[in-house]
């Protein structure tokens, strides 16, 4: 049997702008009974797209998340979730053959990364930064913590980074600006389009260094 990692964090402003951005209008993304996309990443993307928007009104919050994870009727939500993060057709930063990102293009990512907790002057909302490097490549965004499940991972990985320690995650980003390159490491500011759950020979790194 597949196992599907929990979607830990989903926003689907963030899916609606990249989808917009990259690939078309999300107001010509329909499904119908039996109806089926590309296994392109732009078609894995528009049917999450469509899929949640079917169903959820607003912004994905805690309970929405809640119910990608674990209702029956938002199982193929989760399953796309997953299958965007074995897209062949997304890069995985940690492949790339030199450490350059094109901004018109999705990245996955699977790694330790840091998830700091933050108030922001500017709105008084929370939010979690979410950053990590790999293979020279330092990527960094802010995520609301209103498009969080509250589950054990997020609760873990915030309380490793008061220790000063990253915790794994798996996810999908999009670059938005190249911040500044110093010698062999570059950095990046991205949108953080899903995290979700460690794969599981990361989880159990993770947990034997602990």
């Amino acid at each position: 049997m597949v196992e599907y990692q929990h979607v830990m964090y989903a926003s689907k402003g963030a899916v609606e702008q990249v989808y917009s951005e990259l690939y078309g209008d999300v107001d010509e993304l329909r499904i119908e009974s039996g109806s089926s996309f590309s296994g392109t990443a732009a078609g894995k993307l528009g049917k999450l797209w469509a899929t949640i928007s079917g169903e959820f009104s607003g912004e994905l919050t805690e309970s929405e998340i809640k119910k990608i994870n674990f209702d029956d009727d938002m199982r193929k939500a989760k399953k796309l979730a997953n299958s965007l993060m074995s897209a062949d057709d997304i890069p995985k930063i940690s492949n790339l053959p030199k450490k350059e990102l094109n901004l018109d293009q999705l990245y996955k990512f699977s790694c330790e990364v840091m998830t700091i907790p933050f108030e922001s002057e500017l709105d008084g909302e929370s939010y979690i930064k979410v950053s990590g490097m790999v293979n020279g490549i330092q990527f960094e965004g802010d995520t609301s913590v209103d498009n969080w499940g509250r589950r054990s991972h997020i609760i873990q990985s915030v309380r490793a980074a008061k220790r000063d320690e990253s915790y794994p995650y798996q996810g999908l980003m999009w670059p938005i600006k190249k911040k500044n390159e110093e010698g062999s490491q570059v950095s990046y500011d991205v949108n953080y389009i899903l995290i979700c759950g460690p794969e599981r020979e990361l989880r159990k790194e993770w947990y034997g260094s602990q």
